[in-house]
């Protein structure tokens, strides 16, 4: 038997305890932020998650790196549901695409809206004034490869492409903060916005 297996083994449990902690964790600094803002006691999310004060202190050091984490952790969720949307209408014609790309950002607004409620007030997350570079550069890559998608296939005028995706991204921003102030429905980002973009830009 290979003796490095028998250390190995340990290590990896470790390693998974300790990832299930942190999603445990940050589920609960959700369901706390959401329900009381990003000034909730850590001792709240601490027995919301079911460990000791001091655990949830060692996973994260304090609360802005749980902040930062768990901002982090949906916004590569958010990254996810887009891809797995853009996948799934690859080669179909670009209303759709677009429709399926809005429909991600609604479905993960409706999934977290009250966290996305948190950030606002907080000034942080993915409606804050100024996004962190790596929330905003994922989600630009990802709306300028739509935009190209649509150039490609004729649907858009390619002198705008330097533009488009901006602009498709601070319309999704203009209606996210009142929609999770409860001053608009999810819904508009995904019903309203390909028509309001597509009638501006479509040849």
């Amino acid at each position: 038997m290979n003796p490095g297996s028998t250390r190995a083994r340990p290590a990896r449990l470790r390693d998974r305890l300790r990832e299930e902690a942190d999603r445990a964790i940050l589920t609960a600094a959700e369901e706390v932020f959401s329900e009381e803002g990003l000034g909730a006691r850590m001792e709240r999310i601490a027995v919301r998650a079911g460990v000791a004060v001091g655990t949830l202190y060692t996973h994260f050091e304090d609360r802005s790196a749980l902040v930062e984490a768990l901002s982090t952790s949906r916004r590569e969720a958010l990254v996810a549901r887009l891809d797995a949307a853009s996948a799934a209408v690859d080669g179909r014609p670009f209303r759709e695409q677009i429709g399926a790309f809005l429909g991600a950002v609604a479905e993960h607004a409706r999934a977290h809206g009250r966290l996305l409620s948190a950030f606002v007030e907080g000034g942080e997350g993915p409606a804050r004034c100024r996004p962190r570079d790596s929330l905003l550069d994922a989600f630009v890559a990802r709306a300028d490869a739509l935009i190209a998608r649509g150039i490609d296939a004729g649907e858009l005028r390619p002198e705008g492409r330097a533009l488009y995706g901006t602009a498709l991204i601070g319309m999704v921003r203009a209606l996210l903060v009142p929609a999770v102030r409860g001053a608009a429905g999810w819904d508009a980002i995904s019903e309203l916005l390909p028509a309001l973009f597509l009638d501006g830009a479509h040849r």
